[in-house]
């Protein structure tokens, strides 16, 4: 026996085992289908299921695959191969819906609606949703057709579109369901909000109130000339006030007695000098706001003018400090 003859041998007898698995399986189906025939058979017309109309349409066909046709080829020994080449995929014709295989029971098929003409099944949302495309162009066909005629009944059909697609929604009724539902309207809530406020205008920069460090006094040596600040001439012993909000950088005393020197540092990389002070009542590290004083001018004599120092740094240059506060 060649090697070729035994392979054959073997799958042909494969194939009878499964032959007569699938009708001692059919017989066994058979039986329990019987059975519960009678069991329906025997209960009172009251008390049968409903379920008994549903599905009698199954009953005339079988629920088992019947087995395909094994062409022997001409000869008295079965090849396998043929019958695989000739039906690779027996399994495939159990939904087709031609009367020859089983179908689906039960549970099963109550996800599936038949077909009218009483053939294959096929899944109820794709009904659905056909229909629903159906009527979503219908839709938008009149739509396109209202704005493309120029009939008096089209054109009130294009006020009625354009109205509610631009009117704004009234939420009084809304809010008077919320009210009354959950005791209060959300004011939280812009569409509940009738409080309307008009828009106001904003920047990213703070505004900082600036004052003069001596309101009353007069520059008697201009930035040209020091080029680094100005000189004011006040009063003796007159309060000298910080220009704006700032903490105390520097708070020191000369050693040739020419007074005392006050450094604060403002928002925006500004810096505010004050020197030739006669007395100085800030420390280092103190904030000061605009107004605030930080010392006072030397006492003089005579009613001559005192003498106050002052220069503004901006990002570590000196600037004109006309152009920075208000001196007359």
């Amino acid at each position: 026996m060649s090697k070729k003859d035994g392979i054959r041998e073997r799958r042909q007898e494969k194939i009878r085992q499964l032959l007569e698995q699938q009708e001692k399986q059919a017989k066994l189906w058979q039986q329990q289908e019987r059975m519960q025939e009678q069991k329906h058979q025997a209960m009172p017309a009251k008390k049968r299921p409903v379920q008994e109309k549903q599905n009698a349409r199954y009953e005339e066909e079988s629920f088992l695959p019947v087995p395909y046709h094994m062409d022997t080829g001409g000869g008295d020994e079965l090849d396998p191969e043929k019958l695989w080449k000739t039906n690779p995929h027996p399994w495939l014709g159990w939904e087709s819906g031609d009367g020859k295989a089983g179908r689906f029971g039960g549970d099963f098929a109550s996800i599936y609606e038949s077909d009218n003409e009483g053939g294959g099944r096929r899944p109820f949302f794709r009904s659905e949703l056909k229909w629903k495309t159906i009527i979503a162009a219908l839709l938008f066909a009149a739509i396109w057709g209202v704005f493309h005629s120029e009939s008096p009944l089209a054109q009130k059909g294009q006020t009625i579109v354009k109205n509610a697609l631009t009117d704004q929604m009234d939420f009084t009724a809304v809010a008077t369901w919320y009210k009354e539902t959950f005791s209060g309207a959300p004011s939280f809530i812009p569409i509940f909000n009738h409080n309307t406020k008009e828009a106001e205008s904003a920047n990213g920069s703070v505004k900082l109130p600036v004052v003069s460090p001596l309101p009353d006094g007069a520059i008697v040596r201009t930035f040209a000339e020091l080029l680094n600040g100005i000189e004011l001439a006040g009063t003796s012993k007159e309060e000298v006030t910080a220009i704006e909000t700032g903490r105390v950088l520097v708070v020191s005393e000369a050693e040739n007695g020419s007074g005392f020197t006050v450094v604060i540092a403002h928002a925006n990389g500004r810096d505010s000098v004050y020197g030739k002070l006669g007395t100085a009542t800030v420390k280092q590290n103190d904030w000061v706001e605009a107004g605030d004083g930080i010392g006072t001018l030397k006492e003089t004599s005579n009613e001559e003018p005192s003498l106050l120092y002052f220069a503004v740094r901006q990002n570590n240059q000196y600037v004109d400090p006309v152009g920075v506060i208000p001196i007359d």
